[in-house]
């Protein structure tokens, strides 16, 4: 009996000890509850690049494809999107430093970005496009542009795929700046999403630049987070936001909104 006694004591004790370390765990808020207190997300895009992150030219709104759905999964979270616009390089290292809690601005998921941050599940697909003057007789392939010039923003994989091509990359943050200088011979092509660039067309009706070349290879465009552990909830809980916006049938509804189309299917 005495024997008894002690094992069940001393169980009783470990459950104990087990429970406070349990408490103790539970107190340490990761980074999904923390932005749950606060009540908002902190989202770094460019507000410059239609029809992703823009202004309404008569409103001055910030708008566009990302910018709605950064939108929906901040209030799926159940807190508000609290937008922070600048330069795509910037965004991208406001994330992996933690200024900003994450970035909807078209980015799309590469090997190296992988290595600094942890993405959440693809919401976008897209092609890349080399454009250039419609007359042009030089440039009908990405492999064209060793030797040339093209405009695209710093730490994009635009300006990346230029420079792995062969190209000077001229750093511009606008998609109209950028075709500016390839019609005013600054720049001798761009690359960039194949939807965008087609927006820019039918917006404006230029007929100076054309799309010489596009990308086999599909860009998926996701949610990139800081990389650790302290995201692991934050990213699980964007992923279900992207999977209940595509099955009810709001993240389509945003893209046709924007694009004419549908691209949140591979």
């Amino acid at each position: 009996m005495k024997k008894s006694f002690i094992i069940t004591t001393l169980m009783i004790a470990l459950s104990v000890l087990a429970g406070c370390g349990s408490s103790a765990s539970n107190g340490n808020k990761d980074h999904l509850d923390r932005i749950r207190e606060a009540g908002k997300i902190t989202v770094a895009t460019e507000g410059a690049w239609s029809p992703f992150t823009y202004h309404d030219e008569t409103t001055n709104e910030l708008i566009g494809f990302d910018v709605e759905v950064a939108a929906e999964i901040a209030k799926r979270i159940g807190v508000e999107a609290e937008f922070a616009e600048g330069d795509f390089d910037g965004g991208l290292t406001g994330v992996s430093q933690g200024t900003f809690d994450m970035m909807a601005n078209g980015v799309d998921v590469t090997d190296d970005r992988q290595q600094t941050f942890d993405f959440s599940d693809p919401y976008a697909y897209d092609h890349a496009v080399v454009v250039a003057l419609a007359d042009n007789t030089d440039i009908r392939s990405f492999d064209d542009l060793e030797g040339r010039t093209t405009a695209n923003s710093v730490g994009s994989t635009y300006a990346q795929m230029g420079e792995e091509h062969g190209a000077t990359v001229v750093n511009v943050p606008t998609l109209g700046e950028t075709m500016e200088l390839v019609e005013n011979g600054t720049a001798d092509a761009t690359i960039n999403a194949n939807t965008s660039v087609q927006d820019y067309l039918n917006t404006t009706g230029d007929t100076a630049v054309a799309v010489v070349a596009v990308d086999e290879e599909t860009t998926s465009y996701a949610i990139p987070l800081k990389k650790g552990e302290d995201n692991d909830t934050l990213r699980a809980e964007i992923n279900k936001a992207i999977a209940d916006m595509k099955a009810d049938g709001t993240l389509s509804a945003i893209s046709v909104k924007y694009f004419g189309s549908d691209i949140t299917q591979e």
